[in-house]
């Protein structure tokens, strides 16, 4: 599953930013858009995350997760 990650700003300026994981994704939306209205100069900048490759090591013990990286993808 992805997360995405939210960016809320004020006249073009960050104020802050979340990571939200998809099954609250919309409900958290929707919440922002009525708490930060476009009128008052709010915006939100939406990216998703995608996994884009697993770092592994293989040793005696087996198959070992030594991390993720993640690339963000603009949403529409």
């Amino acid at each position: 599953m992805n997360d995405y990650r939210i960016q809320l700003l004020r006249d073009e300026r960050l104020l802050a930013e979340m990571t939200v994981a998809a099954a609250r994704f919309i409900e958290l939306h929707e919440e922002l858009l009525q708490r930060f209205p476009a009128a008052e100069g709010f915006s939100l900048h939406i990216q998703i995350r995608r996994e884009r490759r697993r770092v592994v090591e293989q040793g005696p013990q087996g198959l070992r997760l030594l991390g993720i990286e993640y690339e963000y993808e603009e949403c529409q």
